[in-house]
């Protein structure tokens, strides 16, 4: 048998001799004993670990009052949030993610926002469009234009080729676009 047969094996087994110690401890031990460590680590492991809870509960606290006086208004970020950078939620615990295109040119005197490419960004770097100084050039470029922090750009396609695509996150289609507004047209 392969290792990865007797890994599989010995999961179920695993698996078997808790349900038995679950059984065990919820019929017998937790009758005589609510408290007993045992019938505790076994309802919460199979209450917890096997049978999670479906959505996780929202904080209303974290939330900033809408115009309207309702708690779905954005989330109001930490100093950790930004420190470990996480990305701003949604009232519903979603994160916004957007794609934008963007056209580099290469080997140009400084790196710069060119300006709107149609939907997306024109920019310009110093190195090579797939060199990885020029890909992290194009990342803090497109935070700096579009207004978010670079740890909300992530590049998804076109590493090695002037066109490429970013997704950034944190930011609605709409802002987006009214952001891009502010931008001069690319020549």
């Amino acid at each position: 048998m392969s290792a990865l047969e007797w890994i599989v094996i010995l999961e179920v087994v695993i698996i078997a001799l808790l349900g038995v110690l679950g059984l065990i401890a919820s019929f017998f031990i937790a009758k005589q004993d609510p408290n007993d460590p045992v019938a505790l680590f076994c309802s919460t492991f199979w209450r917890e670990f096997l049978h999670p809870p479906e959505s996780i509960p929202i904080n209303p606290a974290r939330y900033i009052q809408g115009e309207s006086g309702d708690a779905g208004g954005v989330p109001e970020p930490t100093e950790d949030d930004e420190f470990y950078g996480r990305i701003p939620k949604t009232a519903d615990g979603k994160v916004n993610k957007v794609d934008l295109a963007i056209l580099v040119e290469a080997n140009a005197p400084s790196a710069q926002v060119v300006g709107r490419d149609g939907d997306g960004l024109r920019i310009s770097v110093t190195g090579e469009a797939g060199d990885s100084q020029s890909n992290k050039a194009l990342i803090e470029l497109v935070a700096k234009a579009v207004g978010v922090k670079a740890y909300q750009v992530t590049l998804t396609k076109g590493h090695y080729q002037p066109r490429k695509s970013v997704q950034i996150q944190g930011v609605t289609r709409a802002s987006l676009a009214e952001r891009l507004e502010m931008l001069p047209e690319a020549e």
